[in-house]
């Protein structure tokens, strides 16, 4: 058969192309977030309000197909990217293969409908597939061209998702790494660009708003890291502050909480679901329409315009977080960690990726490299992801889905290893 011919009567492209006609059936989904992205309100991350603003800008009301056919395209070259390199570290056997392939592309058709949405993580999804697939590559083989792409990416993944600035520790221990490793200089430099990366997309997310909004600031999400904090605040602690506005704030906010019960306090004593199931469940309601909604009241009693509004509010909770933090640390450690074991599921499964995690070393003190780089590398995105969000955030599962897919992987990775060494007579032990 010709060579052509046999890569459109594979299994995975077959895949491929089911998942094209699913998403273009299915059509652009909205969440009540995407009209805030639409509207290019302030607090929006920058990346995702400047791709949706080109297809508005250029499209006006036609933007939707455009929109989607773009974002189905990038998030199939993400797909394809990590399935690629997976197949070429792996050698997986065809049933593997397409197995991974299926698990990489499962956000595509079920549950985030990444190519579908108009949130962040159409665009988060794909890049964060192929920051990790270039990441791999230049550990592997040392290639410094994917090392530098993969810097490349990681600007365009925080602009779209500030959580992402998780990742440059990582890839600061992978270039020290491999300056080591190779003993070479060249490494160390692009070590030394990672370290200013978080300057760098600072600096982008300011220059925006500056020409967009005449402030030169970051993106306001102060609240989202103060919310835990009114969460377990106490009334005294009103005499924390001696602003006025912070004094009059507080207040506000925590008599909204104790009405609606949503506090610490009474998750601990009076609620059966217990103080982070009970945070969980009423996150956004604390956050969104209590401690960022009464920020703005406040100051839309002053005739302040709305960018006045968050920008005001943002400075208030700023100015407030260390003084809450201080003196509900105790609480805010138990909910922090409460909140990272929700984030992989339960205490188990933050036990198995510890384990895994021990096993990479392992296997990389062993000589086995590939298998376990890609443990070490893939367990430490995942711990550094929650890690960080869970001080700002809970654990839903669309902040934190994007390395669901490493426990399949590494699965299939042992189970394609076995057969391989039952069909040659070879004790698995080989593995090691």
């Amino acid at each position: 058969m010709n060579t052509h011919l046999k890569k459109f009567t594979t299994p995975e492209f077959w895949v491929y192309f089911l998942t094209c006609l699913l998403v273009l059936y299915r059509g652009v989904l909205y969440s009540p977030d995407s009209y805030a992205f639409l509207s290019m309100e302030i607090n929006r991350s920058v990346g995702y309000v400047i791709f949706l603003s080109f297809f508005s800008t250029l499209f006006d009301t036609y933007y939707e197909f455009p929109l989607l056919i773009v974002q189905l395209g990038i998030n199939i070259f993400g797909v394809y990217t990590m399935h690629k390199c997976l197949i070429k570290q792996f050698k997986f056997q065809k049933i593997f293969s397409i197995l991974s392939l299926l698990i990489l592309i499962a956000p595509l058709l079920y549950l985030y409908f990444t190519a579908n949405k108009v949130l962040t993580e159409a665009l988060a999804y794909p890049l964060f597939l192929i920051f990790i697939a270039n990441s791999l590559y230049a550990i592997i083989e040392c290639r410094k061209k994917n090392l530098i792409y993969s810097a490349i990416i990681l600007i365009l993944l925080v602009l779209v998702r500030g959580q992402f600035l998780s990742l440059i520790p990582i890839q600061l221990i992978a270039c020290f790494y491999l300056a080591y490793y190779r003993r070479q200089k060249v490494y160390l430099l692009v070590g030394i660009f990672f370290m200013g990366l978080p300057f760098l997309t600072s600096l982008i997310d300011k220059g925006y708003h500056y020409v967009q909004y005449e402030h030169f600031i970051s993106t306001p999400t102060a609240h989202h890291f103060t919310t835990p904090l009114f969460y377990v605040a106490e009334k005294e602690d009103v005499n924390l502050f001696s602003n006025t506005d912070e004094r009059e704030y507080f207040k506000r906010v925590k008599k909204r909480l104790d009405e609606k019960k949503w506090t610490y306090e009474y998750g601990e004593k009076y609620d059966s679901i217990g103080i982070f199931d009970l945070y969980k469940r009423n996150f956004s309601k604390i956050c969104n329409w209590t401690v960022q909604e009464y920020g703005m009241r406040l100051y839309s009693e002053r005739d302040f315009s709305i960018t006045e509004q968050y920008l005001a509010t943002n400075e208030l909770n700023e100015s407030m977080f260390l003084p809450l933090l201080s003196n509900n640390y105790k609480k805010w450690i138990k909910l922090y960690i409460q909140n990272i074991k929700a984030s992989l599921g339960n205490s188990k499964y933050l036990a198995l990726h510890v384990i895994l995690l021990m096993v990479g070393v392992f296997l990389i003190v062993k000589k086995n490299y590939k298998v376990g780089i890609f443990i070490v590398f893939s367990i430490s995105c995942t711990f550094s992801n929650i890690i960080l969000l869970a001080i700002c955030t809970h654990s839903e599962k669309r902040y934190v889905f994007y390395t669901d897919w490493v426990l399949f992987i590494i699965l299939f990775f042992f189970l394609d290893q076995y057969f391989k060494r039952s069909t040659s007579k070879h004790s698995i032990s080989n593995l090691f």
